[in-house]
C-alpha cells in the first residue's frame, strides 16, 4: 500500500471527524449521540480503506498475471519463429535459432542474442522433457538441468534471477502440462494430476493453475469438455 494511499485515507478521517464534530455541536446531539455518528464514520472510512487495500491487491495480482501470460506468449512466437509448424529435434532448434539470430557485431547484442537463445532452448527443452515434474525441482535443479552453473544461469535469464520468479514459471510449465493432463485424463482425480505435474499439493496446483489461465482446473475442464461437446 502506498504512502500517498495512506495519506488519502487520513485526511479523510481527519476531515469526516471534523464535520461531524461541527454537525453534533450544530445541532445540539447529546454526547451519546454524538459518540454513535462518529463511530459510525470511523466504521465507513475503516471499510473504505480495507475495499482500497483489496482492490491494490487484486489490481497487482492482476498485472502479475497479464506478465505471465504476456511471458507465454512471447515465448510461442518465438518458438513458432524459429521451428514453424514443424516438429523439429533440438539440435534442429539450436540451428535454426542460430540462422534467424546471427552473429551480432557488438558484444552486448551478442550478449542479448545469446540470452535470447537460451531462454527458447531451456523452454523448449523443459516442455519436451518436463524435469519439473519433481516436487524438488527448483532454480538450482533448472541450471544443472541446462548443464550451466547458477551464476551463469542468472546471467543468461535474467527475469529469472530470483529464487522465487524461477519458482512461478516453473509453475506456469506445470500449470501448463497440468492443462493439457485434464483434457488426456479427465477421470483422474486433482491430488493425481496435481502429483503427476510436481506440485506439493492441491491447493498449490490450483493456485498456480488459476493464476496461469484465471480459472480453476474444474472450471477449465468442464468448459473445455463442453466445447468439444459442441463441435
Amino acid at each position: 500500500m502506498s504512502i500517498n494511499y495512506i495519506t488519502k485515507r487520513f485526511t479523510l478521517a481527519a476531515a469526516l471527524l471534523l464535520l461531524s464534530t461541527q454537525f453534533c455541536h450544530a445541532h445540539v446531539h447529546t454526547l451519546a449521540e454524538a459518540d454513535t455518528i462518529i463511530a459510525i464514520l470511523l466504521f465507513v472510512v475503516v471499510l473504505l480503506s480495507m475495499l482500497g487495500a483489496f482492490g491494490l491487491r487484486h489490481s497487482k495480482i492482476v498485472h502479475q498475471r497479464n506478465e505471465q501470460l504476456l511471458r507465454i506468449l512471447h515465448t510461442l512466437d518465438d518458438y513458432h519463429a524459429i521451428v514453424g509448424d514443424k516438429a523439429v529435434t533440438l539440435n534442429k532448434q539450436e540451428e535454426m535459432t542460430k540462422e534467424r539470430f546471427p552473429k551480432p557485431t557488438t558484444a552486448k547484442a551478442a550478449q542479448t542474442d545469446g540470452c535470447h537463445a537460451f531462454y527458447v532452448k531451456m523452454d523448449a527443452r523443459l516442455n519436451k522433457e518436463k524435469p519439473f515434474t519433481a516436487p524438488d525441482f527448483d532454480q538450482k535443479a533448472l541450471a544443472e538441468f541446462m548443464e550451466v552453473s547458477l551464476e551463469l544461469f542468472r546471467k543468461l535469464v535474467p527475469r529469472f534471477k530470483e529464487p522465487d520468479r524461477t519458482l512461478d514459471y516453473i509453475n506456469s510449465l506445470r500449470a501448463e502440462y497440468g492443462a493439457k493432463l485434464l483434457m488426456e485424463q479427465s477421470g483422474r482425480l486433482d491430488e493425481d494430476i496435481a502429483s503427476m505435474c510436481g506440485f506439493c499439493n492441491v491447493a498449490a496446483f490450483h493456485k498456480a493453475f488459476k493464476f496461469a489461465f484465471g480459472i480453476t482446473p474444474t472450471d477449465y475442464q468442464n468448459g473445455m469438455t463442453k466445447m468439444f461437446k459442441n463441435e
